[in-house]
């Protein structure tokens, strides 16, 4: 997993950035909001760990400018701050999790395993209208709430075309997943 951490207490950052290392995610580790944004706009990440108060830009803005980009990647802020308003603009601004500090680093992978199997849950179903959705991994088509029965090439072919949006998908495609080499 790529993770971007934003944390300007430097053993901290470092502790953090060691231990999500060790545990096998790649690590972008920074001190400051000027640089974050710079490196935001060039990568795409699958976590962002945020400080609130790091020096130039601070955590907040930076958690603004993330969802204006990217809206799925989960956020986790954490913070020194026991100010109310703060755990309140940060969630209105679309934070996963929230973590005051002092924290138990297995309590940051803790929040982070839980963040990531939402995710997957999420992106296992596909909406296709405001009624109709897909289940990618049960091949399960729901129109109106209701489970519709679909026959497994139905479901082989609706499964390959959502997994290609806005792609185009050619006949030998088609054929070979579909119809598995047998026409």
């Amino acid at each position: 997993m790529n993770i971007l951490l934003i944390e300007d207490d430097i053993t901290l950052n470092s502790t953090i950035t060691d231990y999500l290392k060790f545990n096998g995610n790649e690590i972008v580790s920074l001190e400051d909001g000027d640089k974050a944004i710079d490196i935001i706009d060039k990568t795409n990440f699958d976590l962002y760990i945020i400080d609130i108060n790091i020096p130039n830009i601070n955590g907040l803005d930076i958690l603004k400018y993330i969802r204006q980009k990217e809206t799925l990647a989960p956020i986790i802020i954490i913070t020194a701050s026991m100010e109310l308003e703060n755990f309140k603009i940060a969630y209105q601004n679309g934070c996963d999790e929230y973590i005051k500090k002092p924290f138990y680093l297995e309590e940051l992978e803790i929040r982070i395993d839980k963040l990531l199997s939402k995710k997957s849950e999420k992106n296992n179903i596909v909406k296709i209208s405001h009624n109709i959705t897909f289940d990618m991994e049960y091949e399960e088509l729901v129109i109106d709430g209701n489970q519709k029965r679909l026959r497994k090439k139905e479901k082989r072919l609706l499964s390959l075309l959502l997994q290609n949006i806005n792609k185009t998908v050619s006949n030998e495609i088609i054929e070979n997943y579909v119809w598995e080499n047998e026409i």
